[in-house]
């Protein structure tokens, strides 16, 4: 028999609106990676005395983020899911058109370039015979692609944000592997590990964007102290 709605976790048993409790409430986590994102843009962009348009678009993103996963998980529709899925896709290609801006200092119209480049990424990794989302793990591994070409940066104040992307990575290779063992565990743990994903990826999103807002302030000349310090 065919449901009528989408059932993709371990927690949902049913189509009704809480039947994922904990896939639900665990969004909080986007909600709170966006403010306190946005916190840290609005002292960064008045200490520099500029608008910092680009950076404010990343708290308004995870907030898409916490909208999209919280529609899908409580209403278990397509379009919900569509809106989850997109909002995490427009997030990593406007992260990284952003990181090619900041790091490479590039003009907007030469760092679009990158967005296709993530998606060729992308689908290489995806035809690799693993039991991961392909997205999902090229933005890991893409993780560790960035923090290798900061660590072997010839510029030391490039150099030192390495480990940023470096921590970002491990903790989005936990929160994978969280999403990944979900279904495989659901008969021992009915509530499912989908929920550590979700808690875990609001860390991942307001990291890279501290990353990204520390990185700003440091080519905007207002924070000249080495991030290894912070």
């Amino acid at each position: 028999m065919q449901r009528d709605y989408v059932d993709n976790y371990c927690e949902r048993t049913d189509g009704s609106f809480w039947s994922e409790p904990l896939n639900a409430v665990s969004n909080l986590s986007f909600l709170i990676a966006s403010i306190a994102a946005w916190l840290f843009i609005r002292r960064t962009a008045r200490a520099a005395g500029k608008p910092a348009v680009e950076l404010y678009a990343l708290p308004v993103l995870i907030f898409v983020i916490f909208f999209g996963s919280s529609a899908f998980h409580t209403t278990a529709t397509r379009w919900g899911l569509a809106l989850d899925s997109g909002s995490i896709g427009v997030f990593m290609l406007y992260f990284i058109v952003l990181w090619a801006r900041l790091y490479w200092d590039l003009p907007w119209s030469r760092a679009w370039i990158a967005a296709p480049a993530f998606l060729a990424w992308t689908v290489l990794i995806s035809v690799l015979p693993l039991r991961m989302p392909g997205t999902y793990l090229a933005a890991v591994l893409g993780l560790l692609v960035l923090a290798g070409m900061l660590f072997w940066s010839r510029q030391p104040e490039r150099r030192q944000h390495w480990r940023w992307y470096a921590v970002t990575a491990l903790v989005f290779a936990v929160s994978l592997t969280s999403r990944t063992l979900d279904q495989p565990l659901c008969a021992e743990l009915p509530i499912g590990t989908h929920y550590v994903w979700h808690t875990l990826n609001g860390v991942v999103l307001y990291l890279v964007t501290h990353a990204a807002v520390v990185r700003w302030r440091q080519v905007q000349g207002v924070s000249p102290e080495p991030l290894a310090s912070r």
